[in-house]
């Protein structure tokens, strides 16, 4: 009887003033009329004619992508994984790597809210006498180096997770090529040991021996390390470094992934995590050319899949083959003495001769 009375009562209850049947009341009784926010005026920047429209990036996904010179590409990340909210701040970050494959990319990062980074607003007139780079960026909370000394290396942020949403833009000076990393999940993605050195020896004319510290993770226990992938180019006498800073060139970058398969024909060979003895890993390259250059580096690739290249290495081949006893200047001299010893012999003999009849 309780129950058919609670279901008289409620279809007797009069619907509020202004609200038609089965229509939502939002805060404080009032009608809930919310619509998209208009933003063409305030962030006007993202209709430009070289802006691409927004897509949505999922964690730990990794895109490639070409870009031409002055776009920008819009990307959209957001996650609500209470798991990764819920972790310590040292360990509550979100990673977001942007990687060159060919030419200069820069990343711009904006938290909770757009509008999307504005390259336009600290980078005008591209290419021209009165090209302009200034600080900051409209709408940007992290970014690339934009003064040129770092053009062609890769941008890795590890950012604070502090938000639920965050918008980047991927802006290029130049036609390029990219891979765009983020995830939130850090303990996942390796870390080159010793900040990604590589040590180098020539162990035999022919041969030259590399060694490097096995990579990390932090925090540990969510991933390990599946097996690293050597590379080996030798190099134009040409192939100049365009600053201590950029390995080498924009147009052949040798310390990204994707840079290093696009500028070798494959990878020299593959050393698994076992391998690696006593706190080091090492590989042997065979065949190198004596008086050459040779770049050198090594991608780690942990169990989820994700890789991360070394700092990498140039080395001169400078094995020499000596095929006599003592140095040329040194031959000159023991000869020259020699000389002269064998001419004071001769002299001595004739002047026995003359003197004995």
């Amino acid at each position: 009887s309780q129950l058919v009375l609670g279901a008289v009562l409620l279809s007797v209850v009069p619907e509020p003033r202004g609200q038609a049947p089965g229509q939502d009341l939002g805060l404080a009784g009032q009608l809930d009329t919310y619509s998209p926010q208009d933003l063409s005026q305030v962030c006007a920047h993202q209709t430009y004619p070289t802006v691409a429209p927004s897509v949505e990036i999922q964690d730990g996904e990794t895109v490639y992508e070409k870009i031409m010179k002055n776009q920008t590409h819009r990307y959209f990340f957001r996650s609500y994984n209470v798991t990764t909210m819920n972790q310590p701040d040292q360990y509550r970050k979100l990673i977001i790597n942007l990687e060159p494959c060919k030419g200069i990319v820069y990343l711009f990062v904006r938290k909770t809210r757009q509008c999307y980074p504005n390259p336009y607003s600290c980078i005008t007139r591209l290419g021209t006498d009165l090209e302009r780079r200034t600080k900051p960026c409209a709408w940007t909370h992290f970014m690339s180096e934009t003064d040129r000394s770092r053009d062609g290396t890769p941008s890795f942020f590890e950012v604070p997770l502090s938000s639920t949403k965050y918008y980047i833009s991927v802006y290029a000076t130049e036609n390029s090529v990219y891979t765009l990393t983020v995830l939130a999940d850090i303990g996942a993605f390796p870390r080159p040991g010793s900040s990604g050195r590589i040590l180098a020896r020539q162990l035999r004319e022919l041969q030259v021996q590399l060694s490097w510290d096995p990579a990390t993770f932090n925090p540990r226990g969510i991933s390990d390390v599946r097996q690293y992938w050597v590379y080996s180019s030798m190099l134009l006498e040409q192939d100049d470094r365009t600053n201590m800073a950029v390995f080498m060139r924009p147009d052949k970058i040798m310390n990204t992934v994707c840079g290093l398969i696009n500028n070798t024909d494959r990878e020299y060979m593959r050393v698994p995590a076992e391998a690696c003895v006593g706190g080091m890993c090492n590989a042997t390259i065979d065949g190198v050319i004596t008086d050459k250059r040779y770049v050198f580096n090594v991608v780690v690739e942990s169990n989820r899949g994700y890789r991360m290249a070394y700092a990498g290495l140039i080395m001169r081949t400078d094995w020499e083959v000596r095929r006599q006893a003592a140095s040329d200047k040194t031959l000159k001299v023991i000869g020259a003495v020699s000389g002269s010893v064998l001419g004071m012999v001769v002299i001595i003999y004739f002047l026995m001769l003359k003197l004995y009849g």
